[in-house]
């Protein structure tokens, strides 16, 4: 969905991000009608879905009608969810308006914030701009992936130090990153998003390193053919990768045989695919999208969005997503300033049951985006500060960022 933080979508030739992503130009007013009247459509059937009212505001807000934007805003506020729009870029013509400003107070008075946390990691490369997270339980270690397109790393005695070097082997915008614990292998998916730079050339695709020998072992590229740009990436226990592809909806995957990615699913399977995860049977692999989480049958290609127990659970724009004990753990950073939400599924894993808040409003929050499982924890950015980012501008002074905090959140408390 083009609101979201870490999608960084591809979207009418304009990137697009929620809470200060890129826009290097403004979208079309004949696209942003052809988007309202698609929502509208979808609202006939669902009239009070918080999700499509909030992306409905969005796109009155592109065409600046104050009045409308104002008038679905303040649904979206009377109905459950705790949407807030108060940190999209989109809105921020809003931002003084009185009105607005009594609407966010409204949400926020209704859903306090929720702090478990506690510092774990630390990266002291302020401008590093992460955006996908692995944990290495064997070294522990953090690694993370970086608009420099490079791959750091550090561990909790604060030493740290790059795996990969700046755009090394093609290496572009790295995205999700996952470890394949089996194989001490680490994939990354590199996405050859526009401004990023281009010495050496960079490579649509997903990159595997030997982690005992700092090592690349094979790169996967994305089909000449093939559209969009690759976000998240999940491993199955034999070693097979699924990655998502964003602005297509299309699932890709690696195959012993081919050189490149081959499509898993085709376009148009997942609006706005992004976080990835696998059951711990390897049967059903579950797919963040623009509306829901979809729930992928592996043997047959069966798609179906999650069916919900509750109309006040929002599983809607999930960056991160996670696999824990039969739930699933998503970090929720476009329709909201960032949260984290943990989603009970049935036995039979076809719908959530019911939902929970687990950390929202913490005070040092900027764009939290995607994490890690280790244990009974989820490890993950507090503070990335991607909304500090335009891309082909140099990057912010050092002076004005932070360093990168990785928190810690017990999830079987």
């Amino acid at each position: 969905m083009r609101w979201s933080i870490s999608r960084l979508l591809l979207c009418a030739n304009v990137l697009l991000a929620c809470k200060g992503g890129v826009a290097q130009s403004p979208p079309s007013p004949k696209r942003v009608r052809t988007d309202i009247a698609v929502l509208e459509k979808m609202l006939v059937k669902t009239p009070n879905d918080p999700v499509l009212l909030y992306n409905l505001a969005a796109d009155y807000a592109e065409l600046r009608d104050r009045t409308k934007t104002i008038d679905l805003l303040r649904k979206v506020a009377e109905l459950p969810g705790g949407l807030d729009p108060e940190e999209y870029r989109g809105f921020q013509f809003l931002r003084s308006d009185p009105v607005f400003k009594t609407l966010v107070a409204e949400i926020r008075r209704k859903n306090p914030s929720v702090v478990h946390s506690t510092a774990a990691f630390t990266i002291k490369e302020r401008d590093l701009f992460p955006e996908g997270m692995a944990y290495d339980g064997i070294r522990h270690r953090v690694y993370a992936g970086s608009v420099k397109r490079k791959i750091v790393w550090t561990d909790a005695t604060g030493a740290s130090g790059d795996l990969v070097s700046a755009g090394q082997g093609g290496l572009a915008f790295v995205l999700g990153l996952h470890i394949d614990p089996r194989r001490r292998r680490l994939w990354a998916v590199s996405s050859a998003l526009p401004g990023i730079g281009n010495n050496p050339k960079p490579i649509d695709g997903l990159f595997v390193y030997d982690l005992e020998r700092e090592a690349l072992a094979k790169i996967l590229p994305l089909p000449a053919s093939a559209d969009g740009y690759l976000n998240d990436v999940v491993i199955s226990a034999e070693g097979l990768a699924y990655t998502t592809n964003t602005s297509t909806g299309a699932i890709y995957r690696d195959s012993k045989e081919a050189a490149t990615l081959q499509e898993f699913l085709p376009q148009g399977s997942v609006r706005g695919a992004n976080g990835i995860a696998l059951s711990d049977d390897d049967q059903i692999l579950f797919v963040a999208g623009d509306f829901g989480i979809s729930r992928v049958d592996l043997k047959t290609k069966s798609i179906h969005m999650l069916d919900k127990a509750d109309p006040s659970i929002v599983d809607a724009s999930i960056d991160g997503l996670y696999w824990f004990h039969g739930s699933l753990v998503g970090i929720q950073n476009a329709i909201h300033p960032g949260r984290v939400v943990r989603f009970y599924l049935n036995q039979n894993r076809t719908r959530i049951e019911r939902s929970e808040i687990l950390e929202t409003y913490n005070p040092i929050f900027e764009n939290p985006t995607t994490g890690s499982i280790d244990g009974d924890s989820l490890l993950f950015f507090a503070n990335p500060q991607l909304h500090k980012v335009e891309f082909g501008k140099p990057l912010p002074p050092v002076s004005d960022l932070h360093d990168i905090t990785v928190l810690r959140l017990e999830l079987s408390r």
